[in-house]
């Protein structure tokens, strides 16, 4: 973990306003993005639409595993879910998941779940954003 502010520390408990303040996507991480495929769009598009669509299926997953009380599940899905937003520079997605993440190591599944309703409508908020910005709504 680096050493800057906005991460998450193990010993701390935030509240839904601490990252409900954070920026839903790191510009920096888009204008990459778009700079590697600027003679491709659809290849950003592509990626975009498949963060949607891996993304959607853990939510339900996620879910499905808090329901039923499956936490080594949870915590499995929790992480993947981490790796997603890391790597199109989700930032309040991903700062979310690594607080849950961070929780589920230390086997304290009732803070990760607690959180769970915010990432969950941090990812439709992020959704309809992508959506918007990569016109993905015709895609299939």
């Amino acid at each position: 973990m680096t050493n800057n502010q906005n991460s998450c520390s193990n010993n701390e408990e935030y509240s839904f306003s601490y990252f409900e303040n954070m920026p839903l996507l790191n510009d920096k991480n888009i204008a990459k993005f778009q700079s590697l495929t600027e003679d491709q769009p659809e290849v950003l598009r592509e990626i975009m639409y498949s963060f949607i669509e891996e993304s959607s299926v853990l939510i339900k997953d996620i879910e499905s595993c808090i329901d039923d009380g499956q936490f080594n599940k949870f915590e499995e899905y929790v992480h993947a879910f981490k790796g997603l937003a890391a790597t199109i520079g989700a930032t309040r997605l991903l700062e979310i998941s690594k607080y849950m993440d961070s929780n589920n190591k230390q086997k304290n599944f009732e803070v990760a779940r607690k959180f769970f309703p915010l990432l969950k409508s941090t990812y439709y908020e992020l959704e309809d954003v992508l959506k918007e910005k990569f016109f993905l709504n015709d895609q299939k």
